[in-house]
């Protein structure tokens, strides 16, 4: 449902706006008309704005720390330290991190380079050759091509030789040598050197961890509050520097809207005060802010509402309707039991052991909760369990709910089939709602024609002993279809307008018999999922046990290692695909049959 909103104009005297505003913003209920300031418009907004983001990305780096963080109670960093000085401090320490990373990188670049060469002094090597006139020069090669192509026609001497690689060196008098080899160029440093520095850099970054988990478990609480702070005073400034103003400057003019519940509440904080407030109804071009307002469950599923699109103010919220749908289609996309019940009982388990969880990670494990329950039945109709058939194990049990439940291939193939036509008949009856209350019932006229020739077909074809009475439904259909599929070409002249409204009927009969058709077809993927995780289960089942080897020791192991390996892959693809195309059902499918044609934004109250 979509919460009844309420339009809110008020008229304050400039000098009694700023202790106005504090006051609406505590109350917190009201979105406020206007466009938000750009950075550079206001020296503070754009101040604001740039601490926020330097917070954002502090937050961000802190979030993978804050498990590890010794407790904030013994931190060395509870201090009275303002914000900013958080904020510098931790960057310094972030930077500083990064740094060490870098340095710490390089050095095993260069240990990795120089250890087949061994120890020695690269300054000392390069003096005593200066002395000499000569040069020194790195090489390495292959061995067969060193031994064959090399040695025997250069005055070279091989140093050391790794897994088929010789590295050798030769020494020159002024002149450059060409040779069928990799030159190779060394540190500046010696390797005992390096080691010694990279020792010293990884002492450093265990420091500056252990410095960062303090600061993260010290700061990160008041670093949110302070972001809160200073995203609410940006707020602020937004609607002070974005308002009206009328009678010379001294008079502010602010509008928004308010839930229609929360008018006898801003009408008693403001009874006692200087501002002049009205309240109106929505009117027709009036962008009105868009609050959902949905039961616990139907709340889970609001996610995919907003990943589409919010519903305008005046067309039905299909939230409601898209979570049962969704549920199945989830149940029948990954079509195994085994999956389901490891996902139930592992949500239950992370719900159980994890009690600080936040209210948005609250939301995702009931959501995933609902579906794991709805992957365990649906898993039933087809018998899979990890990629075996539970009906084919003789258990009185498991043959008691085959017989009353299971479906083979075909059976399933048409289960899709079906469901996919009731969720389009469905949503054909959401758009005739959704008409009527949008336009007036006379605009619905077409689209119930369009099914009651659906349906009509269909009872021809299912059940042809009601074919004679069915034919009269599609007759009938037709005429409103053809005929009434604009009600206002009518009102202009009724022979003009009867002659279009049968041509936009003939462009409709062949959309919606395409469209139809189409649309049915897409739903089949229900069924083609779930059979291919299934089969992709059954194969890692034969690979457990086909490779494990004869050992009563290694074998069992082995085997074990396979399954989980080969299902934890297989779960993974298979959820991804439940997630992703139930939602492209919906989506394309369920929302385009539902007239659903969205672009409202979101209810944003100033607080």
């Amino acid at each position: 449902m979509i919460e009844k909103m309420k339009k809110l104009t008020f008229l304050v005297y400039h000098r009694e706006y700023d202790e106005f505003l504090h006051r609406l913003q505590e109350l917190g209920v009201m979105h406020v008309e206007g466009g938000t300031l750009a950075e550079g418009q206001s020296e503070a907004v754009t101040a604001d704005m740039a601490a926020i983001r330097r917070i954002d990305s502090l937050l961000k780096q802190m979030e993978e720390l804050k498990d590890s963080a010794a407790p904030a109670s013994t931190s060395s960093y509870e201090s009275s330290a303002t914000p900013d000085e958080c904020i510098a401090e931790l960057e310094a320490a972030f930077t500083r991190q990064s740094v060490l990373v870098g340095r710490e990188k390089v050095l095993s670049e260069q240990i990795e380079t120089l250890t087949p060469w061994g120890e020695f002094d690269p300054a000392d090597v390069r003096r005593q050759m200066a002395a000499a006139g000569c040069a020194m020069h790195f090489f390495t090669a292959p061995t067969k091509t060193f031994k064959k192509e090399i040695e025997p026609n250069f005055t070279v001497e091989a140093v050391n030789e790794v897994k088929g690689t010789t590295y050798f060196v030769a020494i020159t008098r002024g002149k450059e040598l060409q040779l069928p080899a990799t030159a190779v160029t060394l540190p500046e440093a010696s390797l005992s050197a390096l080691r010694a520095e990279h020792e010293a850099i990884s002492a450093s970054l265990a420091e500056t961890a252990t410095q960062l988990q303090q600061l993260t478990a010290a700061h990160t609480t008041a670093l949110e509050s302070y972001r809160d702070e200073l995203q609410s005073r940006m707020d602020f400034d937004n609607v002070r520097f974005g308002t009206e103003t009328a009678a010379d400057d001294h008079l502010m003019v602010l509008r928004g809207w308010v839930p229609a519940k929360k008018q006898d509440e801003l009408q008693a904080a403001f009874a006692d005060s200087g501002a002049w407030f009205e309240f109106s109804d929505p009117q027709p071009g009036d962008d009105i802010p868009i609050c959902l307002k949905n039961n616990r469950f139907f709340r889970l599923f609001e996610m995919f509402t907003e990943l589409y699109m919010l519903p305008k103010y005046n067309e039905l919220d299909l939230t409601p309707f898209l979570a049962p749908f969704y549920i199945l289609f989830f149940g029948l996309c990954l079509g195994d039991s085994g999956y389901g019940l490891f996902i139930t009982l592992a949500v239950l388990a992370v719900k159980y052991f994890k009690k600080d969880l936040s209210k948005s990670l609250k939301a995702a494990m009931n959501l995933l909760l609902i579906l794991g329950i709805s992957a365990f039945f649906c898993g039933l109709l087809s018998g899979a369990f990890f990629g075996f058939n539970l009906y084919d194990l003789n258990v009185p049990l498991f043959d008691r709910i085959g017989n009353a439940v299971h479906l083979d291939n075909s059976q399933m193939f048409n289960l899709s089939l079906i469901l996919g036509f009731i969720q389009i008949i469905f949503g054909m009856c959401l758009k005739a709602y959704n008409q009527t209350i949008q336009l007036g019932f006379r605009y619905s006229v077409a689209t119930i024609g369009w099914m009651m020739v659906i349906l009509s077909l269909a009872v021809v074809l299912l059940m042809p002993a009601y074919s004679g009475i069915a034919k009269w439904f599609t007759y009938a259909g037709l005429i409103l279809a053809f005929c009434y599929n604009s009600p206002e070409r009518y009102q202009k002249n009724p022979a003009t307008g009867f002659l279009l409204n049968v041509g936009t009927g003939i462009w409709d009969a062949y959309n919606t018999a395409t469209g139809m058709l189409g649309d049915m077809l897409s739903y089949v993927r229900l069924f083609a999922l779930g059979l291919s995780g299934g089969i992709l289960a059954t194969v890692f089942d034969s690979l457990a046990t086909g490779l494990a080897p004869d050992n009563a020791i290694l074998g069992p192991i082995v085997m074990v290692l396979i399954f989980v390996v080969g299902h934890a892959l297989n779960m993974f693809m298979n959820v991804l695909g439940a997630f992703v195309h139930p939602m492209r059902l919906t989506f394309v499918e369920f929302f385009k049959n539902a007239g659903y044609e969205g672009g409202g934004n979101a209810y944003r109250p100033f607080k």
